[in-house]
């Protein structure tokens, strides 16, 4: 681990078991301060989810002509997915630059704001959070079946390895396995509170940003050495 991972971690497994304690002792410190929208857990999911941008953008650049269609197809994805998050985290700026909302948002954002995840579909009597379908259930079964199915598969099985090594798939270590498995249970188990899931946003963001700027196969994204990964 770079003193950077290391510093990165500590912060996280602080703020979280922080974020627990307050959660029980001052639960209205918590519910209004801590994970408060526009407040220091949100602010740190934005920063990021940016940098994962921005790592992601320079990859595409560098390598855009020494990779194949695939990495950058995914590479791609992940530049677009880390942007997307940090815009819908702060509703695309709407609170810090103080823009309406058009009609749309008003009527099916749950928050009245611009953005996607908040959306909520109406079916029949019942109304369904889109932030809970794609972006709850949908990624924690993204993120179970890339745990506890790719990863092994990566480490054991040299086709499977060769393949998400030229698919350009950023492959995490075993800290960061453990961090991942550390914030969903603190936050998901330990906390209790209708608003655990920024806490599940804050430490996730950021132990995936060390999962892709850190990877375990790190050398893919390296122009001087292909990795299994060049065209």
């Amino acid at each position: 681990m770079t003193p950077l991972e290391k510093v990165v971690v500590a912060f996280v497994g602080f703020c979280v078991l922080l974020g627990a304690v307050f959660s029980y002792v001052d639960e209205a410190f918590f519910h209004d301060s801590y994970v408060v929208e526009d407040g220091f857990t949100e602010w740190f999911t934005v920063a990021a989810l940016f940098a994962t941008f921005v790592v992601c953008a320079r990859r595409l650049w560098v390598l855009r002509n020494v990779r194949n269609f695939g990495f950058l197809a995914v590479t791609g994805f992940l530049t677009f997915f880390s942007l997307f998050g940090a815009g819908e985290e702060i509703s695309w700026g709407q609170r810090l630059f103080g823009f309406a909302s058009p009609e749309f948002f008003i009527d099916n954002n749950a928050q009245r704001e611009t953005g996607l995840h908040n959306l909520q579909i109406i079916v029949g009597d019942k109304k369904y959070k889109l932030n809970r379908i794609v972006f709850g259930t949908g990624l924690a079964i993204v993120f179970f079946v890339y745990l506890a199915v790719m990863t092994p598969l990566h480490r054991k099985n040299r086709a499977i390895t060769s393949l998400l090594d030229r698919l350009g798939i950023p492959m995490p270590r075993n800290y960061q396995i453990v961090a991942y498995v550390f914030v969903l249970a603190i936050a998901e188990l330990v906390i209790d509170s209708p608003r655990r899931g920024e806490i599940t946003e804050f430490g996730g963001s950021l132990i995936f940003m060390l999962n892709v700027v850190f990877p375990s196969n790190g050398a893919i994204f390296e122009v001087d050495t292909g990795g299994g990964a060049d065209k």
